[in-house]
C-alpha cells in the first residue's frame, strides 16, 4: 500500500501536566465534589460528597479526549489510542481516498494514490508498445495470456521511462501423444481405457475451460513422469497432487 502522508498544518498541543500518570493512556475517570455546611444553631459541620459522573478517556500523549474511529474521517491532530489504526478502514487500494492513521497518539491524514498494479498507465497487449517506447508510470505492465505454462507469452513493463518486452518461455510440457504413453501404464480404473481415448481427452483439455489447470498439470509432470493411481483410481504423478486435484475438480466437479 502506497501512502502519501499530508503534513499537519499546525503543531500538536502541549503535553498536559499529569504528575500521577502511569501510562500513555488514561482510562475513563470517575469524578466527585465535596461540600461542607455548618448548622448555625448548633455549630455542627456536615460534609457531603456528590458523584458528578465519569470523565471522557484521554490520551497521555496530548491530554485531549480520544477521538474514536466511527467510520468517518477524524480531524487531523485529534487524539487516538491504537497505534497504526486506519480510519475509516479501506479495502480497495485501487481507489483514491483520504483517510487517517494513528501515529504517536494523534490522527494524521494521508492520501491513497492507486499504484500501477491497479491498471493506471498499463499497456494494451492487443496493441503492445515497441521496445524502448516512452512510458510514464514506473512499474506499469501488461501481458498476453500467460495462464498456460506450456506456451510462450510476452510481458511488457515500464522501467526507467521506457517499455521493455520480456518473453516468457514455456515449461517442458509433453504433448498429448507422448504423455498418454505414461498415463495408461498403471491402467487406473478412473482413467482413460486406452491411449486413443487418452489423446482425445488430452487435446480437448488443452483448449477447454480447464486449460490453465491442465497446463499446470502437464508442467508439473515434466518430461519423464511416473503415473500411479490415486484413492479415486485416477492417474496421478507423485509431487503434483495439488495440480492434479485442481484439474480434476475443474473438469469433473
Amino acid at each position: 500500500m502506497r501512502f502519501t502522508f499530508a503534513l499537519l498544518s499546525s503543531a500538536l498541543l502541549t503535553l498536559a501536566a499529569c504528575p500521577d500518570s502511569k501510562g500513555d493512556t488514561d482510562s475513563a475517570t470517575a469524578t466527585t465534589s465535596t461540600t461542607t455546611t455548618t448548622d448555625a444553631s448548633t455549630g455542627a459541620a456536615t460534609t457531603t460528597t456528590t458523584d458528578t459522573g465519569t470523565s471522557a478517556p484521554t490520551t497521555g500523549t496530548t491530554g485531549d479526549a480520544i477521538v474514536q474511529c466511527d467510520g468517518t474521517l477524524p480531524p487531523a491532530g485529534g487524539a487516538c489510542e491504537t497505534e497504526g489504526e486506519v480510519c475509516p478502514a479501506q479495502d480497495d487500494l485501487c481507489v483514491a481516498f483520504t483517510a487517517a492513521t494513528c501515529e504517536g497518539g494523534a490522527w494524521v491524514h494521508f492520501d491513497n494514490v492507486p499504484g500501477p498494479e491497479c491498471g493506471e498507465g498499463s499497456c494494451d497487449p492487443s496493441d503492445p508498445p515497441l521496445e524502448g517506447d516512452p512510458c510514464t508510470t514506473e512499474g506499469a505492465s501488461c501481458s498476453t495470456d500467460c495462464s498456460d505454462q506450456c506456451q510462450f507469452c510476452n510481458k511488457w513493463t515500464c522501467s526507467e521511462g521506457m517499455w521493455h518486452r520480456i518473453e516468457v518461455f514455456p515449461e517442458p510440457c509433453l504433448e498429448c501423444d507422448a504423455i498418454c504413453d505414461f498415463v495408461i501404464v498403471p491402467m487406473c480404473a478412473g482413467g482413460p481405457p486406452d491411449k486413443a481415448a487418452c489423446v482425445a481427452g488430452c487435446e480437448d483439455s488443452k483448449t477447454g475451460a480447464c486449460k490453465a489447470e491442465f497446463s499446470d498439470l502437464r508442467a508439473c509432470a515434466g518430461e519423464q513422469p511416473t503415473f500411479t493411481c490415486d484413492d479415486a483410481q485416477r492417474p496421478l504423478v507423485a509431487g503434483c497432487e495439488d495440480a492434479f486435484t485442481a484439474f480434476y475438480a475443474c473438469s469433473m466437479p
